[in-house]
């Protein structure tokens, strides 16, 4: 590619300020996650596929560790994270006649530890025990496609399947590696790749719990020896995650329109159908399970349900453009988009949202470039040891190239510099207040601690309210508006203007909501021949291709 192609990364400078919401006793049950703790080690986070985690997020005070331009992109996958190591899946060319890419770990710093290039196009990796696992993307049966098992520490081939073998959609979980290949099912050794059970007829994505193994195409496996547990294949529903005894699903119809369902994990049987209110029957989200809600992102806002019923607990709108899954940790869910929703404008922007209430706890921009044809977005947040990893991708751009040439990927933390030295100048004030107000009295007192204290000192500069300068990117609070709702319907809520200053309203937002479709890669031929049409019919043939 051309070097007028490439961008320069724009860091600009920050304003910190959100205020971090009071403790609300809301905390994240994840159950029969992983075999590697609390990290982020396969798609949607654990064997359940929640999109969740019991880890922490960075508090009120955000900045930008690190980020780098991976030379490629990372549309549709995940990063995984591991022990002190961060694995990369990286699409460099996707074009109908070209499939490239490479895995890279990564340690905590961004310091690359080890690089797997040449290979065809990954999916999102799978760490289990010591192996990274991942298939490819490519037609041809060569070295480089295939399903891969990697040493996780050093990169090497610990076995390899050849593309005509079919295996995809590593799951790990108690100990064995499960896989669908070629339309059935199937355990693997996951030391040596060999065959333990398989199971005709089955496929779809997996989500395990318990001791079951649940496929996309509605049927309930042993995990011990593959045998069927119950079959509900007839639906039309999409077996998507499993909690707490419910599987949820997604059922599309062009007539009907489009459902969230619950099923029973022990026999199928269907507990409550949630209707959405979407114009396009056709719906790619991922929904995101923890402590007794469902989340799920539609257009602009994120909603949540109870569990148990199906009924409406929130809706937080934003006059941002989302444009990822949701992702839960511990208190908080955090989603990405893009500042604007005008395609030739805005920032790469992180949501994190209270869980338990859907109120705003920060919104962090970042990752401008000097492209003019679309701004960045930013794809589904991974939350692991207080830090944020996310990837940007130029959202709603029909063009191949642009996803790979136009990306970065970006680990968010809390500016520990910037709290310590809040702390120690916020004690300092005290200090002051209670000498200058002897002899006042307890009102008086309490006026001057506030009128003193109102004012902060950061290692950038002096803010008011709550308002900090910091490093490279903007985060501000309150950037939506907060509807409650008990129906079982959908409840829109109307978004309110407040720019970047925090204020002490639920609401607020960065300008007028636009209601948008999912940006999605498209191909050059694709929008020769059918435009906008031509990349939702790939992006359904995608979407049924990771499933």
């Amino acid at each position: 590619m051309d070097g007028t192609y490439r961008r320069d990364f724009l860091k600009t400078v920050g304003i910190l300020g959100a205020t971090a919401t009071v403790g609300t006793g809301f905390a994240l049950s994840t159950t029969d996650t992983d075999e590697s703790g609390s990290k982020w080690p396969m798609r949607r986070g654990n064997a359940g596929r929640t999109g969740a985690t019991t880890d922490n997020g960075p508090g009120s005070n955000v900045t930008t560790n690190w980020s780098f331009d991976m030379g490629g992109g990372m549309f549709g996958s995940e990063p995984v994270v591991g022990e002190e190591r961060v694995y990369l899946a990286v699409t460099t060319s996707h074009t109908p006649s070209t499939s490239e890419g490479y895995v890279a770990a990564y340690d905590l710093a961004g310091n690359e530890l080890w690089k797997r290039d040449g290979i065809s196009r990954p999916e999102t990796p799978t760490l289990g025990d010591g192996t990274l696992y991942f298939d490819t993307y490519g037609a041809e049966d060569a070295d480089s496609t295939g399903f891969f098992a990697l040493d996780s520490e050093t990169g090497e081939t610990k076995w390899h399947k050849a593309a005509s073998a079919g295996f995809g959609g590593a799951l790990v979980a108690d100990g064995g590696l499960y896989c669908k290949v070629m339309g059935d099912a199937y355990k693997i050794d996951p030391e040596t790749g060999d065959v333990v059970w398989q199971t005709a007829d089955v496929g779809g994505g997996i989500c395990y719990a318990d001791g079951t193994l649940f496929y996309g195409d509605r049927v309930a496996l042993s995990a011990d020896d593959g045998s069927v547990l119950w079959d509900v294949s007839e639906d039309e529903d999409q077996l998507q995650t499993v909690a707490d005894g419910r599987v949820y699903s997604i059922k599309t119809d062009r007539d009907t329109g489009t459902d969230i369902r619950a099923r029973s994990a022990d026999d199928g049987s269907i507990l409550w159908t949630h209707s959405l209110e979407i114009d396009d029957y056709w719906w790619g989200a991922q929904l995101t399970v923890a402590d007794g809600r469902v989340f799920y992102r539609l257009d602009n806002a994120v909603h949540a349900l109870d569990a148990k019923t199906g009924e409406g607990a929130w809706a937080y709108e934003t006059d941002a453009e989302l444009a990822s899954d949701v992702t839960a940790a511990n208190d908080a869910l955090y989603v990405g988009g893009r500042t604007d929703p005008d395609p030739d404008t805005g920032d790469a922007l992180v949501l994190a949202i209270d869980a338990a209430t859907g109120e705003s706890k920060w919104s962090h921009s970042f990752g401008a470039w000097d492209f003019d044809d679309t701004g960045p977005a930013a794809g589904t947040p991974i939350v692991a040891d207080g830090r944020v990893y996310t990837a940007t991708f130029p959202l709603r751009s029909t063009i191949d190239w642009v996803y790979t040439e136009y990306a970065d990927f970006h680990v968010l933390g809390a500016d520990e510099l910037s709290e310590t030295t809040t702390t120690q100048t916020t004690e300092t004030t005290d200090e002051e207040t209670t000498t200058t107000n002897e002899g006042m009295t307890t009102t008086d007192q309490e006026t001057t601690a506030k009128t003193t204290t109102g004012e902060t000192t950061t290692a950038s500069g002096t803010t008011a309210s709550g308002t900090t300068t910091e490093g490279t990117g903007t985060t501000t609070g309150n950037t939506g508006t907060v509807t409650e709702t008990m129906t079982t319907s959908t409840s829109t809520a109307t978004p309110q203007t407040s720019g970047t200053t925090t204020t002490e309203s639920a609401g607020g937002g960065m300008g007028t909501t636009t209601t948008t479709t999912d940006g999605q890669p498209g191909f050059g031929f694709l929008t020769a021949v059918g435009g906008l049409a031509g990349v939702g019919a790939y992006l359904r043939n995608r979407i049924e291709e990771r499933d």
